[in-house]
């Protein structure tokens, strides 16, 4: 009985005072305490959200993806899309001991509100990975971010505002898209040649439309999958130099090589300190952690961290203590060779079956690691929608080249993974998309 007065009260059914009976009160608004409480129709909002939204909050509304199949799609999907480490592959017990052992060990401050810059053991962790790839960094230079997302978004909101100038390839990862129309900014395509940027192009923005940041992938480029030589890194710095313009080095599969020598980062070359290397472990091992990075020298470092402090106080500490336990114990270098060599012969796999099943007119990029590859399809970008249609009514799942670029390219492009597909699938999707392409090369 005294807990249902508690509760009628609670609810604000009852006022009850000290000495007094409890009386009855009528509620001018009933709780609604369900779904579907409101008898009749739910009355008008007051508020118009779609115009209290702010002009980056409705661009960010327009980006979410919206799922389409296509009719008649094949029940059995291959997923050729998907760009996420393989959870099949991820090293489940070892990262579960790593929890119980941070446990164990440091729970309590696991548990606790962490550095804004990140667990210092992870910082220790990174900075010694990063000189394994010739990137010369101290842990106080290093700052552990909600992924690599989360880690542009601290590099913009440092170094560009609404209106600010960003020169970027075309094409490029989708989402940087949508994060740079969050923040308002103006962005500088750049086209992306076989060799990577179109750098005589990227001189002229820089002396002509002078952008605040170039942000550029110089290893397994999504969505292209193709590296930059060394000659073509050492070029590109150099115009940043002279223009005193930082460089966004996304690094997110720097570990996923595959084929021939390794070229190594850009920011490996940054005596001035422009670059800001952004890395990842959610594209290689973790993607749910939400574990990335940003490299940059200390100056940028402090003001990242405090951009940080700002927004979410700090990152997940435990997460963070379990990564570093789990590269420390050397489980990380382990589970990178395994997947070499299944990522190995899947990138394999697709580059033969690609070549034996596509009809002549599709080309495609032959990446030396990574996950993806680009397809340039039969026909202008006007025949992607109906290209890609068609691919799906055979079984098969791919990304449509037109959300890699800002503005509408000129020809039909399709983006293919490996990341989360074994090679029987991979073989098999293949050939679903030879029929596919070949079925719409002789309808054209």
């Amino acid at each position: 009985m005294v807990r249902a007065y508690e509760e009628l009260a609670a609810l604000g059914y009852l006022t009850s005072r000290c000495g007094a009976y409890s009386t009855v009160r009528r509620r001018a608004r009933p709780p609604a305490t369900r779904i579907g409480a409101h008898d009749g129709p739910r009355p008008a909002p007051l508020l118009d959200w779609t115009a209290l939204a702010t002009p980056g909050g409705r661009a960010a509304l327009s980006d979410l993806p919206r799922p389409a199949v296509a009719d008649g799609a094949s029940a059995d999907i291959i997923d050729l899309s998907r760009l996420t480490a393989d959870p099949a592959l991820a090293p489940h017990d070892e990262l579960r001991r790593c929890l119980k052992s941070v446990l164990v060990r440091s729970g309590g401050a696991a548990l606790d509100y962490g550095d804004a810059a990140g667990w210092p053991p992870l910082r220790e962790t990174i900075a010694a990975r990063m000189r394994v790839h010739g990137i010369a960094v101290a842990a106080d230079e290093v700052l552990v971010t909600a992924g690599a997302q989360q880690a542009m978004d601290l590099a913009l909101r440092l170094l560009a505002g609404p209106g600010d100038r960003v020169a970027v390839e075309a094409p490029t990862y989708g989402m940087a898209h949508a994060l740079l129309r969050l923040h308002r900014v103006t962005l500088l395509e750049i086209p992306l040649r076989d060799d990577g940027m179109d750098l005589d192009a990227l001189a002229a923005a820089l002396r002509r439309r002078r952008p605040k940041l170039v942000y550029t992938m110089p290893n397994f480029h999504n969505p292209t999958g193709i590296t930059t030589g060394q000659a073509h890194r050492e070029r590109l710095l150099a115009l940043c130099e002279a223009h005193r313009v930082p460089i966004l080095e996304d690094g997110f599969e720097e570990e996923m090589k595959y084929f021939g020598p390794a070229v190594l980062p850009i920011k490996s070359m940054d005596v001035g300190g422009i670059v800001l290397y952004v890395g990842t472990f959610s594209k290689v091992v973790f993607p749910g952690l939400r574990i990335g990075w940003i490299a940059a020298p200390r100056e940028a470092i402090v003001r990242l961290a405090a951009i940080q402090r700002a927004s979410c106080l700090a990152g997940n500490t435990l997460a963070q203590a379990a990564a570093a336990r789990f590269c420390a114990g050397g489980q990380f270098e382990l589970y990178l060779r395994r997947v070499h060599r299944v990522y190995r012969r899947r990138m394999e796999a697709m580059l033969r079956g690609l070549a034996e099943e596509l009809p002549p007119g599709v080309t495609w990029t032959r990446p030396a690691g990574g996950y993806t590859l680009w397809l340039r399809l039969p026909g202008r970008v006007a025949d992607e929608e109906r290209l890609c249609a068609r691919i799906a009514r055979e079984g098969v799942k791919v990304a449509a080249g037109r959300g890699f670029f800002a503005r509408r390219p000129e020809a039909a492009h399709a983006r293919l993974s490996i990341a989360c597909v074994d090679e029987a699938r991979i073989r098999e999707g293949c050939r679903r998309l030879g029929r596919a392409l070949s079925a719409a090369d002789a309808r054209a």
